[in-house]
């Protein structure tokens, strides 16, 4: 592995992005590189192991293509957004997004990890005297990062992700509950983070009923007991039931009531709170059976090119990883390829980042909408089991706001 600086007098030589922050430039090709592309990930805190799985996919990618796009040479500098345990550090998101955009040789950057960091940055890359410099997040899922205008000061778009937004997260669930034959759904809807449950429950009601899927929206508080609310749900006599909520707002009892109230061919769903077998142990027996949507493919159900991507990079768990490698993977694929038909010049790289059309890729065949969404959007879903989480299926569901 080649560590490169920046040679004194070399006016052909790339500036790497001067920041601590950054781990020195990575270069394996031929010659010098002639741009670089940066990582933007928590090297430290809750997302250091996941951060660590997709930086090792993103120098896979570029070993593969023999660190090229198209005719152009590209290093790669690795940058860390948290100082601590937190998901992510607001000032050192702009920090970072200011030091991208003055190292000239930066022709885009993969991630962040987290959308609160991607807030931060995206009025500062896409901003026009920044270029607009291109980013691509492999995981970043808040709906207002790519809706209602974007965030971009100068109304310019130069941020795109391969991973769903929440809204099309909520849609799939009601593409799944009509999938398993429902035609009545009751909505429980939680009381605490209104933006990520409001982010969900109104996607699903609003696709239900374009599905002629018939909803019922309950409030579903935290309590001590679940026996008048299971009682008001039996009542709405449904097919399935949308646990629209965080776990943390009791949802072990609340499982346990349902089960115990409602006939046993009544479904549950959950959306991405849900996603771990620790979630499925903490709930226990009740829990066995209810489907779980996420912005990540079961490994075992992705098209030929991703389990062929997870035969070659290896498995990090033998628990599903979510929003990690592959999307880490195709992002630094996207990316490279809107180099490749570049110019040479940001906006052009740009340009060609929202022209991008996928076949057989990582994460299947795709497009980017002008949003710079994924579409269709690739939701999994999986199924608790005895205690875990496994994978199910895909529900592949068209891209936009769903109100």
């Amino acid at each position: 592995m080649a560590l490169l600086s920046a040679c004194a007098g070399d006016d052909d030589a790339v500036e790497p992005v001067a920041s601590r922050q950054c781990a020195p430039l990575v270069y394996e090709g031929d010659g010098e590189p002639d741009v670089i592309v940066v990582s933007d990930l928590p090297r430290r805190g809750v997302g250091a192991e996941t951060a660590e799985q997709m930086i090792g996919a993103i120098e896979f990618v570029l070993r593969k293509r023999g660190f090229a796009a198209g005719e152009r040479r590209v290093g790669y500098q690795a940058c860390n957004d948290t100082v601590g345990e937190e998901p992510y550090d607001p000032g050192l998101c702009r920090r970072n997004a200011r030091a991208y955009v003055e190292a000239e040789s930066v022709l885009g950057v993969i991630g962040p990890w987290n959308s609160g960091c991607a807030f931060e940055q995206v009025p500062i890359v896409s901003r026009r005297d920044a270029g607009p410099l291109a980013m691509i997040s492999p995981s970043n899922t808040h709906p207002g990062l790519t809706l209602d205008g974007g965030l971009s000061p100068d109304g310019v778009r130069s941020y795109a992700r391969v991973v769903p937004h929440d809204f099309t997260q909520g849609a799939a669930a009601a593409y799944l509950a009509r999938r398993l034959g429902a035609r009545r759904a009751v909505v429980l809807e939680a009381r605490t983070d209104p933006d990520y449950v409001q982010s969900l429950v109104r996607p699903f009601a609003a696709t239900s009923r374009r599905l002629g899927l018939e909803t019922v929206r309950l409030d579903w508080p935290v309590e001590d007991s679940y026996s008048t609310l299971s009682d008001s749900v039996a009542r709405a006599r449904p097919d399935i039931v949308y646990l629209g909520g965080p776990t943390q707002d009791n949802a072990q009892r609340l499982v346990a009531a349902l089960r115990t109230r409602l006939p046993p061919e009544v479904e549950l769903i959950a959306p991405d709170s849900f996603a771990s077998s620790v979630v499925a142990r903490q709930i226990g027996p009740a829990g066995d059976g209810i489907f779980v949507t996420n912005s990540s493919l079961p490994d075992e159900l992705r098209p030929p090119a991703g389990r062929r991507f997870i035969r070659e990079f290896g498995r990090s768990s033998d628990e599903p990883v979510f929003l990690g490698a592959p999307e880490a993977a195709q992002a630094a694929e996207v990316l490279l390829d809107a180099i490749a038909g570049s110019d040479g010049s940001r906006a052009s790289v740009v340009q060609e980042l929202f022209a991008t059309k996928v076949e057989h890729g990582i994460l299947g065949s795709f497009r980017l909408d002008r949003f710079g969404d994924i579409d269709p959007a690739p939701i999994g879903v999986y199924r608790f089991e005895g205690g875990r989480i496994v994978g199910y299926g895909v529900v592949r569901t068209p891209t936009g706001r769903e109100d």
